[in-house]
């Protein structure tokens, strides 16, 4: 997910037409009528969910839709070499690119606890969040790899699965505050 900045901005300035927005609008809209329908939720939750649709549509768009294949596969096997190279080599770009791995997931772990407030505490440990999004990446890497469509890379995996655990607490705070004056 290297160039995820790049490709983001690539495709918000460039690539994304009319049509493109009003599709990710559109999903966003079947994603709220289907569940606000099948589930018979209340609106909060339905409108949570189909966010949470809408993002994970976006970060598959901005790191494998929208990239342009390769020619060949490319892979970086060496855990832990962007830290590396961000500390020891005062690379500030690769620094930039590790903090925006994680506020890439930051989103998913938040969405966590504000989709299921009660069951968080029981279903969700920080251990299984932090795992949901590192196989989440693992599978965009993989993905990525066969398809000649980015780096893969063992950091971007332990990246997004932190930024996935950050983004947990970010709701478990949240929660705890909202209820404090209950």
């Amino acid at each position: 997910m290297g160039d995820n900045l790049e490709t983001a901005y690539y495709i918000i300035n460039h690539s994304f037409s009319t049509a493109h927005w009003l599709s990710l609008l559109a999903v966003f809209i079947a994603a709220l009528a289907v569940w606000k329908v099948i589930a018979k939720r209340r609106w909060t939750k339905a409108v949570l969910i189909s966010i949470f649709i809408t993002y994970i549509f976006f970060i598959l768009l901005i790191t494998l839709i929208a990239r342009t294949p390769a020619d060949e596969p490319k892979a970086k096997l060496i855990p832990f070499w962007s830290w590396y190279e961000a500390i020891v080599n005062a690379n500030k770009s690769l620094f930039v690119e590790i903090v925006l791995n994680i506020a890439l997931f930051l989103p998913a772990g938040l969405m966590f606890t504000l989709i299921y407030p009660n069951k968080t505490s029981t279903a969700f440990r920080p251990i299984h969040v932090f795992l949901i999004g590192f196989i989440f990446s693992a599978v965009i890497e993989t993905v990525q790899l066969i398809t000649c469509r980015g780096l893969f890379e063992w950091d971007d995996m332990l990246h997004n699965g932190i930024g996935c655990l950050l983004g947990y607490g970010m709701g478990r705070v949240i929660l705890r505050v909202l209820s404090y004056g209950e």
